[in-house]
C-alpha cells in the first residue's frame, strides 16, 4: 500500500505537541468545520483560537477526560487482545497536504487505526442502544474520517470504552465523498487563517470581540466605527448607572416587601394567608402561580431512567407571586386615617397634603419568590 502518511517527531501531550497542533487542521476540527449539530464551537470560534484571540479549553480539568486518560491503558490492552499489536500513540501529517494533521491513539500491524473514546455513562449507554445512529457516533465519525484521509489507512476501529459497561467497537472504512468535503472545508479554513479572513460570523452563536480592531477588520460584514471610543465610553457609563439603579431598586423592593409584611400583620393577616389589600393609592394582590419543576432537586435524584412522577416533591412546586401597582391618591377631609405622603409626592402641585404626626411604619421581612448538517450515510461501518 502506498501510504500518504508522514510521521511527525513530536510527543502527544507536551507543549511542543500543543504548538504543532496550531500548524495544521486536526481531526478534532472536523466536526466543527462540518458544522455538526453537536459541535462545541463554531468555525469562527475555532478561527479565533488559531489566531490566538481565544484560549482553547483546558480539557485536563474535566473529570471525564482525566478518567479517560487513566482508563486508556485498559482500553488499549483490551483492543490489542482482540485485534492484534498496536503501535504507541503517534502524530502524523498528509504527504501532499501537510496542513492536514492528526494525533493517533495507535495503529495495528495491518495499518488499521485505533481511536479510543471514554465517555460518560449516559452517553455510553446511548451508544450501546442506538449504535451508529447515536449522536456521539455521528460526531466522532468525522474525526475518524479525517484520520483515515491523513493516513490513507484501510480502516479504523473506533472503540467506545467503559470500565463499567460493555465496550462497543465500530470499524469504519474511508468514505471518499466525505473526505473530499472534509479536505475542501479544511483547506478553506486553513487558507482563511493564513490570509486573516475569518469564517462567516454566526449571529446566534458567535461573540464579536470589539476590543480588537484587527479581528473586526477580519470579520466580514463588520466595521470599526470612527467614534468607537466615544460610544463605548457612553455605554460603560450608562451600564454602570444601570447597575447602580438596579441595586437601588432591589433595596427599595426589599423595604417595600417589609412594609407590606408589617402592614399585613398589623391588619390581622396570618403568615400563611395571601395578602390582598387596596387603599390610599396602593393595591397589593398576592396569588398562587402554577407550579414549576425544581430541576436542582430533581437532578440530585436523577438516574438514567428517572420518572419525574416518582418525585412529586420536585415537580410543580407552587410559589407565591405578587403584583404591585400604584395610582393617584389625593387625601381628603373625609379620610379617617392619616397617611404620610412621600416627599416626591409632596412636590406635585396637584396634591393636597394634610398635617400628619407620629406615623410609624412597622417593618418585617417577607420572603416572596420571584419569581448538521446531515451526515452522509457511510456504507463502510461495522459494529462489533
Amino acid at each position: 500500500m502506498n501510504s500518504v502518511m508522514v510521521v511527525v517527531d513530536v510527543e502527544q501531550g507536551t507543549p511542543e505537541w500543543l504548538e504543532w497542533r496550531k500548524t495544521g487542521v486536526t481531526a478534532t476540527c472536523a466536526p466543527i468545520l462540518m458544522r455538526v449539530k453537536e459541535a462545541t464551537k463554531t468555525p469562527y470560534q475555532l478561527y479565533l483560537q488559531y489566531i490566538g484571540l481565544l484560549e482553547p479549553e483546558d480539557l485536563s480539568v474535566i473529570p471525564q477526560v482525566r478518567a479517560g486518560k487513566l482508563n486508556e491503558p485498559l482500553a488499549r490492552a483490551w483492543a490489542e487482545e482482540k485485534y492484534g499489536q498496536i503501535s504507541q500513540p503517534l502524530c502524523v501529517s498528509h504527504r501532499d497536504y501537510p496542513y492536514m494533521i492528526a494525533s493517533l491513539d495507535g495503529q495495528f500491524d495491518d495499518m488499521n487505526l485505533l481511536e479510543i473514546k471514554n465517555l460518560s455513562t449516559q452517553k455510553h449507554l446511548d451508544i450501546l442502544k442506538n449504535k451508529e445512529y447515536s449522536l456521539e457516533f455521528r460526531y466522532y465519525f468525522w474525526q475518524v474520517q479525517h484520520q483515515l484521509f491523513v493516513t490513507g489507512a484501510p480502516g479504523a476501529y473506533l472503540l467506545f470504552w467503559s470500565a463499567k459497561d460493555e465496550p462497543i467497537v465500530f470499524y469504519i472504512k474511508p468514505n471518499i465523498g466525505v473526505q473530499e468535503e472534509l479536505l475542501k472545508r479544511s483547506t478553506s479554513f486553513f487558507d482563511s487563517v493564513k490570509c486573516k479572513v475569518a469564517p462567516v460570523f454566526n449571529t446566534e452563536k458567535d461573540v464579536l470581540l470589539i476590543e480588537d480592531a484587527e479581528i473586526l477588520k477580519q470579520t466580514l460584514g463588520f466595521y470599526v466605527p470612527d467614534d468607537l471610543d466615544v460610544r463605548m465610553s457612553a455605554l460603560r457609563g450608562h451600564t454602570a448607572a444601570l447597575e447602580k439603579a438596579k441595586a437601588e431598586v432591589e433595596r427599595l423592593e426589599k423595604l417595600t416587601k417589609a412594609d407590606i409584611a408589617g402592614l399585613a400583620d398589623s391588619l390581622g393577616f396570618r403568615p400563611e394567608d395571601l395578602v390582598r389589600i387596596d387603599g390610599f393609592g396602593i393595591r397589593y394582590i398576592e396569588s398562587v402561580a402554577k407550579g414549576t419543576t425544581n430541576w436542582k432537586n430533581l437532578a440530585k435524584k436523577l438516574d438514567p431512567n428517572v420518572d419525574p412522577a416518582q418525585h412529586p416533591d420536585c415537580v410543580n412546586n407552587d410559589r407565591k407571586i405578587y403584583k404591585l401597582t400604584t395610582y393617584e391618591y389625593v387625601p381628603t377631609s373625609s379620610d379617617t386615617i392619616a397617611v404620610a405622603v412621600p416627599d416626591a409626592v409632596k412636590q406635585s402641585p396637584r396634591v393636597f397634603v394634610p398635617d400628619t404626626q407620629n406615623i410609624v411604619s412597622q417593618t418585617s421581612i417577607l420572603e416572596t419568590n420571584h419569581a448538521q448538517e446531515k451526515m452522509s450515510e457511510s456504507k463502510g461501518i461495522l459494529v462489533f
